[in-house]
């Protein structure tokens, strides 16, 4: 390129000789000095551009455009001034990009730790939806459940295992005894320390049915206060005991354990604060149903079994007895002239009549016989596993009980009645048994028109 740019000049010199005037344009000497020193002067310019200009900045074009991390390169022969401008400039904006890439990973740290937080965040609150999930089935369960025993029967499979917690035991306050006794565990009713009974304010147990506050204890083993169950489980490690509380009320207690230490955490505390009040309110309510509905079945006067109850017993006891092979027998007796005891002596009297009977038949039956009273003055009475032979001796002791019953009536005068009994047994293989107690029923009139205090009875 510099050639050609030579040539050129050259060329416009020799240009500009041929239009000069004739008398310079002759002296060939003169041009041709003055091309030999424009050729000289181009040489001298070329070679002070290219070892003083064009080869330095090449050098430095150079080693700047090699990635490294050394000094910003300053030496660029005549343009090293330039050179400098250019390495402060490059020096400022490095800074700029230094702290610039400091702040962006600043940033991005930030950003990484809240990524984090959000992902421990969504883990915990998937945990607490599982949790409450797992604790609306478990409470929808416990809340249809009115029975006693059925609900102590499905906790272990549809409550306690589905929370993940197969160790447990529910021990209820019992008025009568006035301790607190285990009803419900993991396993059979044979696993569970049933002869395991705690005083309220004694152990861990009784504390919290006293305090009505929780506790948790990582590792009993740090713990005086806890019993092991009398013994019976050296095998736990780590206790939850949460109180069982229905309006205020502590009925009992609900304890957790495992075998591992420091297996539980604050969080299941809390969700077995929330389970033990679900199932606070589920016993309450079991145990209101059971009272209310043994107040519907029995006889408000005798508090014997009353006509529908009775029915609903003897279909029971039947099919059981037709299930196991077993005899069955049933026991009707009405008083004798109870009637004319009413109206000489009044209803109140006839009453007390009636609780007396109602005291006999309690006094010479067995916990599994079943006494009604069927109606007015008549009552019955189911006989589970009992053939005739024995069925006879009971309705003897019976109508001698009653007839040896004397009541003073506040007036100077003593009451004495009779009852005339009929009773029925059947085998299980009985093609009438489904009439036992219409032949009951058949005897008991035909030993009342027989004469006052008549027993009669018969084979099925």
């Amino acid at each position: 390129m510099f050639l050609a740019v030579l040539l050129g000049v050259n060329a416009c010199t020799l240009l500009v000789w041929a239009l000069l005037p004739a008398e310079f344009s002759t002296n060939v000497t003169l041009l041709l000095s003055a091309l030999l020193g424009e050729m000289i002067a181009g040489a001298g310019i070329y070679l002070f551009l290219e070892y003083k200009v064009f080869r330095p900045a090449e050098l430095w074009g150079e080693r700047i455009s090699v990635p490294g991390t050394g000094p910003f390169p300053m030496d660029a022969g005549v343009l090293t001034p330039l050179a400098h401008v250019v390495g402060e400039r490059y020096g400022r904006a490095l800074e700029e990009l230094v702290q610039g890439i400091r702040e962006k990973e600043s940033r991005l740290n930030q950003v990484e730790m809240l990524r984090r937080d959000l992902e421990e965040t969504k883990g915990h609150l998937e945990s607490k939806i599982h949790d409450l999930h797992t604790i609306y089935e478990v409470s929808t369960v416990i809340a249809g459940t009115l029975d006693t025993e059925e609900l102590f029967r499905i906790l272990p499979e549809r409550v306690m295992r589905t929370l993940g917690l197969n160790d447990f035991c529910i021990m209820l306050y019992n008025p009568d005894t006035r301790m607190l006794t285990a009803r419900a565990g993991p396993g059979a009713a044979s696993d569970l320390p049933r002869e395991f009974v705690v005083a309220p304010g004694e152990g861990v147990a009784g504390r919290v049915f006293d305090s009505g506050e929780p506790v948790y204890i990582p590792d009993v083993r740090s713990s005086t206060e806890f019993l092991y169950y009398g013994g019976a489980r050296m095998d736990v490690r780590s206790f939850m005991c949460v109180p069982l509380l229905s309006k205020g009320k502590a009925i009992g207690v609900l304890n957790v354990n495992h075998s591992e230490p420091n297996a539980f955490d604050a969080e299941s505390l809390a969700t077995m604060r929330v389970l033990a009040s679900y199932l606070a309110i589920a016993i309450e309510n079991a145990e209101l149903f059971r009272f209310v509905k043994t107040l519907a079945d029995k006889d408000s006067l005798t508090l014997l079994y009353n006509h529908g109850a009775f029915h609903e017993k003897l279909q029971v006891e039947m099919e059981r007895a037709a299930r196991y092979g077993r005899p069955l027998s049933v026991i009707m007796l009405d008083l004798d002239c109870f009637k004319e005891i009413n109206d000489t002596h009044g209803h109140l009297v006839g009453d007390r009549i009636l609780l007396m009977t109602a005291g006999v038949l309690c006094a010479h039956l067995r916990k599994s016989d079943i006494a009604a009273r069927y109606g007015g003055d008549e009552f019955t009475v189911i006989l589970p596993e009992t053939d005739l032979s024995a069925s006879s001796a009971i309705a003897g002791r019976i109508a001698a009980g009653i007839s040896e019953v004397r009541m003073d009536t506040g007036k100077g005068e003593e009451i004495h009645f009779t009852a005339s009994i009929g009773y029925a047994a059947c085998l299980p293989d009985s093609k009438d048994r489904e009439n036992i107690l219409n032949v009951a029923d058949r005897l008991m009139y035909e030993s009342k028109r027989r004469g006052r205090g008549g027993v009669l009875g018969e084979q099925l």
